[in-house]
C-alpha cells in the first residue's frame, strides 16, 4: 500500500502545480492565494514564497536559462503569461503573451488554468471561466493554446515575441496535460475523461481525438484534474472531489491502482524521486 505523508503545511486555499528540480527542490502554486512557494525536499524545508500581487496564478512551468535570460520561471497570472525572477521575488514583468480579447466574456471571468511544457520546450495552457463548474452557461468557454515562437518557445535574441495559438475551444476546465512517445493526453475535467490525441512533435499539432480512461463523477466521487505520466505510458490522474490518484491504463482503457489520499481534493502531481501531490483544504 502506498504511504501518504504531508511535506509541506503551506494553508494554501487550492495547491497546484508541482514542479520537481534536479536540486532536490519543489514549486507549486496557491492559485487563489496569488503566491507561488518553493520546498527543499533534502533539507526538508519550505524556502520562499512570492506573492503574485493578487493576480490568480493558474500554474507555472521551468523556463531555461537561454529562453528567457534573467528568469527562472513562466506563470499565468490571471490572462497573462509572465516570466517570474523567483530567486529575486519579481512578478511583475510584462506579460509575453495574454488570453485574446475576443476568448474573454464580459459576463463571467476567464483565467488561465493548467499548463505544462511539451518535450521541444511549448507551453501548452488552457483557460476556463471561473464559475465553469457551477454555471452551464460558462462551461465550454475555455480554450487550449500552444505559446510558440516560430517552432519553439525557445529565445535566440534578448527580446523575443511569442503567440498564443489555439488548440482547442469549447473546452469546461482545461487541466492534465502530459506526453508520451507520439501522443499527447489532455484532461477537461467537465467531461470526466481522459482524451489522448496523436501528436507532432516538429509542428506543435494535434490531431484524431479519442477518449482513452473514463473518470465519472457517479464512480469516483470527484472530477479528473491533474495528470501525469509515468514512464511505461501509464496515467496517474487526481481526482478532485474524490480523494484519491488514480493509475489508468490507456491501452486497455482500465484502472491499475487507486491511491486514497488524505484529503479530499487532490489536485495535481509530480514524480520527484518521491511522488508529490498538491491538493484544495478541506475547509475552503
Amino acid at each position: 500500500m502506498a504511504r501518504v505523508e504531508l511535506v509541506v503545511d503551506s494553508h494554501c486555499r487550492l495547491g497546484e502545480s508541482p514542479v520537481s528540480y534536479a536540486s532536490g527542490d519543489i514549486r507549486f502554486v496557491d492559485i487563489e492565494g496569488c503566491k507561488i512557494y518553493s520546498y527543499d525536499t533534502v533539507a526538508n524545508r519550505s524556502v520562499r514564497e512570492v506573492g503574485t500581487e493578487g493576480k490568480v496564478v493558474g500554474h507555472i512551468v521551468a523556463c531555461a536559462s537561454d529562453a528567457l535570460p534573467g528568469y527562472d520561471l513562466l506563470a499565468s497570472l490571471d490572462t497573462a503569461i509572465v516570466p517570474v525572477n523567483f530567486e529575486g521575488d519579481d512578478c511583475k514583468s510584462n506579460p509575453i503573451a495574454v488570453i485574446p480579447e475576443s476568448h474573454l466574456d464580459p459576463a463571467t471571468k476567464i483565467r488561465f488554468n493548467d499548463g505544462k511544457v511539451d518535450l521541444q520546450g511549448r507551453l501548452w495552457a488552457g483557460s476556463m471561466a471561473m464559475d465553469a463548474s457551477r454555471n452551464p452557461n460558462s462551461a465550454t468557454k475555455g480554450y487550449l493554446y500552444c505559446l510558440q515562437r516560430g517552432t519553439s518557445v525557445k529565445a535566440t535574441d534578448a527580446s523575443p515575441s511569442y503567440e498564443l495559438v489555439q488548440k482547442l475551444d469549447q473546452v469546461g476546465i482545461s487541466n492534465g496535460t502530459d506526453w508520451y512517445g507520439d501522443l499527447m493526453y489532455y484532461i477537461d475535467s467537465l467531461k470526466q475523461e481522459v482524451c489522448v490525441f496523436d501528436f507532432d512533435s516538429v509542428e506543435g499539432a494535434i490531431s484524431n481525438r479519442r477518449t482513452v480512461a473514463r473518470i465519472p463523477k457517479s464512480q469516483y466521487g470527484g472530477l479528473p484534474d491533474g495528470m501525469t505520466v509515468d514512464a511505461d505510458g501509464k496515467l496517474w490522474v487526481a481526482v478532485y472531489g474524490g480523494g484519491a490518484i488514480v493509475q489508468m491504463d490507456p491501452e486497455t482503457q482500465t484502472e491499475l491502482m487507486k491511491i486514497e489520499m488524505p484529503i479530499l481534493c487532490p489536485t495535481s502531481m509530480a514524480f520527484g524521486g518521491t511522488y508529490y501531490c498538491t491538493d484544495l483544504p478541506l475547509d475552503i
